[in-house]
């Protein structure tokens, strides 16, 4: 049993250290190098499929495209599988088992996207190569969005905001409906090539809402001209609703990113050890991840320190007081001198204790309320 133990953690350290490899938030030169190389190859080799499109170009440099293909499924596979294989050690799965980690992973948004950076290539084998086919290996362009803090954060606030955007959808369904079914009724007579029906009128109806306004058809007639204008500032509003939702959740993604930072400088800093060089990458990582400037890391570290210390003080000042009280319990009077030359002008509480009996009061106390003691002589 010791030995299957063994063999158990043998393999996990390896799955994390895998996964620290591919981590892209990680900050150790190994993961930065590995990570690079990744997105290099996802640039060359979306590079070269756009230019295979070009029919002179394919003909001419068919045997470096094909060799670059090659590449790229190599590596893609293999990223694929170290990250399939070593799921259970990421923090993002914890607590989960292995089977689940691997599955939570395979159905994520970049694991498919994983998946279909390579699929292509293996249906070619049971499939002709169509062009269809071809185009699915444009999705590798996703990939990137796994390397980019801004993208990941964007993501994020789309899920959590999915049921606001549905209700705009939903609305600008409503309104693209009613847009075509008006300006048919207005203008199917004056131009029946156009708005010769309501299907017709969508087109209208989709590039007035959208506020883009191609001009290939417009309303000639009175009535279908003053429709059109207030179709045109409806969609003007309804349109900027979704820029609105997730500007605004997007801001408050970025403070949640500044407390879970935050956070973290605190669990470090409060063992009262400093900082090691695990601790920096672990904070750097953070940082990455919750996409914040060196400037703003600064800020937050500068401010938990500065809290931390303030803290330290005040805990300190408390302590004083109380030895101070505990080192005198057989007196009952303490003398103004005495009172002056006690630890408690050094407290930085909004707090003092009574002279008389030991008790805590407020500053802004005149009397103390359990011995009655004249605290203003």
């Amino acid at each position: 049993m010791a030995f299957l133990q063994k063999i158990k953690q043998y393999i996990f350290n390896g799955q994390k250290k895998v996964h620290h490899l591919l981590d892209p938030d990680s900050d150790f030169w190994y993961s930065k190098l590995a990570n690079s190389f990744i997105i290099a190859t996802i640039i060359l080799n979306i590079l070269a499929f756009t230019l295979e499109t070009e029919p002179n170009i394919r003909l001419e440099f068919y045997i470096l495209f094909q060799n670059i293909e090659y590449f790229s499924l190599i590596v893609f596979t293999v990223e694929y599988l170290l990250r399939f294989w070593s799921a259970p050690a990421s923090e993002e799965y914890q607590g989960l088992s292995a089977s689940k980690a691997r599955w939570k992973y395979t159905t994520s948004f970049f694991g498919i996207i994983d998946l279909l950076a390579i699929i292509p290539f293996f249906f070619s084998f049971f499939i002709p190569n169509t062009e269809a086919l071809r185009i699915i290996r444009l999705f590798r362009v996703f990939k990137v969005m796994r390397y980019n803090a801004a993208m990941n954060t964007l993501l994020t606030v789309v899920k959590e905001k999915a049921k606001d955007l549905m209700s705009v959808i939903f609305l600008l369904t409503i309104l693209l409906i009613l847009a075509s079914s008006g300006v048919y009724l207005f203008e199917h007579e004056a131009q029946p090539e156009h708005f010769g029906s309501i299907l017709r009128a969508m087109w209208w109806a989709i590039v007035t809402i959208s506020t883009v306004g191609y001009g290939d058809a417009v309303p000639i007639t009175v009535a279908g001209r003053i429709f059109a204008g207030g179709i045109m500032v409806l969609g003007i509003g309804l349109v900027a609703l979704p820029a609105g939702i997730l500007a605004s959740a997007f801001s408050e993604q970025l403070g949640r990113h500044k407390i879970q930072y935050r956070n973290a400088v605190q669990d470090i800093l409060a063992k009262g050890q400093g900082l090691n060089a695990e601790d920096e990458h672990i904070l750097k990582s953070m940082q990455n991840k919750c996409n914040l400037s060196d400037q703003d890391a600064k800020s937050l570290y500068q401010e938990v320190a500065s809290n931390l210390e303030k803290q330290a003080k005040q805990d300190q000042a408390m302590a004083d007081v109380a030895k101070y009280i505990v080192a005198q319990p057989q007196k009952q009077n303490i003398t103004k001198e005495e009172s002056k030359a006690t630890p408690l002008q050094n407290a930085e509480k909004p707090i003092k204790f009574c002279a008389n009996c030991g008790e805590e009061i407020a500053k802004t106390d005149n009397y103390c309320r359990y011995c009655g003691k004249n605290l203003k002589n």
